[in-house]
């Protein structure tokens, strides 16, 4: 059977690498870190863990949540979601109910008139908020999601593809308005507090799928810097440990479009090239702060879409589970959004760690002496952004690939699709599937 040479050990090649040898499929990963994960890790600080973020496992496709129960244990979570907007911790998604108790009177006007006019109006423009007043009307848009969305994605919503859109608010309409005013027990069914999560934190998925791997066949710490292209396949790769290894049968690629077209750019159009430089990814900045509090709140995340704030959502990893905290202590992990050269990015650890902690703490949140210790991580590739022209250039990008024979492109950075842990198994069991099929 045809071997796989599977690039890049995140959950999408971890997936691929998986559901092959689930099948029989010999293969071999390769990964330029020490440790595979990529996105999808946890980390250990003393009698503390945590994410590379706000993790979690959404049961949206009963086969791939089988495929995940029968290798680690996932425990219900019931821990909704907080927005601070304007000097306030709102439910988020906000219930309609939960947006008139916390407004003026004025105000419940205009959000009613906003969402009136939504539903009048039939065509809108490409971009995301465009979009979101339509949907939502302006003050919702403004304050909910034009601006997190700006800050996640490093361009303002006129410049970002309804793509972007979120069906976090889909539960929010002039009718459900109306319906929780007069029956506020009767909630509008889009407060999506509940999920799935491992005790040990979200790498533990990653480490499960890893350990039911033979080991030799995952191989860590070999960073690729070179593809070598021939009778339309790819035959060779080089490592910059100076070590080289010939190709056999089908590549399977998760590391970053850009990255993928720059190793193979001198067999590509100039065309393709220049799509590819188009195509930017958001970076995220980690700081976690260990609190000698035993806890901050009973939320999973708290969103910020205060564009004059750099965080743009934080995390408890206690209310995920108990086990990623000591009881006496808790700890927050906050995800700071950054782009190649702006001033977060060029920001020092320190620097970067003073600022979140003034942020919390002006929330009301936390005290600074509440924060005993910290560590940084930098996170690269964290978001494809969606700009307006982006598949145009996507499209470019992946017709000019298809003229490469055995390569296929999977993964949120492979495709440069913004997807989760279960979209990331999905696609690799569906390609395992097609893949063994045809070398039948």
């Amino acid at each position: 059977m045809e071997p796989l040479t599977i690039l890049g050990g995140g959950p999408a090649g971890l997936a691929v690498a998986y559901y092959a040898h689930q099948a029989r499929i010999p293969f071999v990963l390769y990964e330029s870190a020490e440790e595979v994960g990529g996105l999808c890790r946890t980390y250990e600080f003393g009698d503390h863990q945590y994410d590379s973020g706000a993790h979690r496992f959404h049961d949206r496709n009963p086969e791939i949540t089988r495929d995940v129960r029968s290798i680690v244990e996932l425990h219900p979570v019931t821990s909704p979601s907080r927005v601070f907007t304007e000097g306030r911790f709102l439910d988020f998604p906000p219930t309609p109910l939960n947006l008139l108790l916390s407004s003026s009177p004025l105000e419940w006007g205009r959000i009613g008139l906003d969402l009136w006019r939504g539903r009048r109006v039939k065509r809108v423009g490409p971009s995301f908020q465009e979009f979101a007043v339509s949907r939502f009307g302006q003050r919702l848009a403004e304050r909910f999601l034009l601006g997190y969305s700006a800050k996640v994605w490093g361009l303002p919503s006129d410049q970002l593809s309804v793509d972007v859109a979120t069906r976090r608010l889909d539960g929010i309409s002039f009718r459900t308005l109306l319906l929780e005013l007069a029956c506020p027990r009767k909630k509008a069914k889009h407060l999506d507090g509940h999920f799935l999560y491992p005790r040990k934190g979200f790498g533990e998925i990653s480490k499960a799928l890893h350990a039911s791997l033979p080991s030799e066949w995952v191989q860590t710490g070999f960073t690729i810097t070179g593809l070598e292209f021939r009778d339309q396949s790819i035959r060779r790769i080089y490592f910059a440990s100076g070590r080289a290894i010939d190709v056999r049968g089908h590549v399977v690629s998760t590391i970053p479009l850009p990255l993928l077209v720059s190793l193979l750019e001198r067999y590509l159009d100039d065309s393709v090239r220049s799509a590819a430089r188009s195509l930017r990814f958001r970076h995220v900045r980690l700081v976690f702060l260990r609190l000698v509090i035993p806890r901050v709140s009973n939320n999973a995340s708290i969103y910020f879409p205060d564009t004059q704030m750099c965080i743009s959502r934080i995390s408890e990893p206690k209310n995920r589970s108990e086990a990623l905290a000591p009881p006496h202590e808790t700890s927050l992990v906050a995800e700071v959004p950054c782009s190649d050269g702006d001033s977060l990015f060029l920001l020092s650890e320190e620097s970067l760690k003073d600022r979140v902690v003034a942020e919390i703490t002006r929330t009301g949140l936390i005290r600074s002496t509440d924060v005993a210790d910290w560590r940084h991580h930098f996170l690269p590739y964290a978001y494809p952004t969606y700009s307006l022209n982006y598949r145009q250039a996507l499209s470019e990008v992946l017709e000019g690939l298809q003229a490469i024979s055995n390569l296929t492109t999977l993964g949120r950075n492979g495709r440069f699709f913004y997807s989760h842990m279960h979209d990331q198994l999905f696609m690799a069991k569906e390609f395992v599937s097609r893949f063994n099929a045809q070398s039948a």
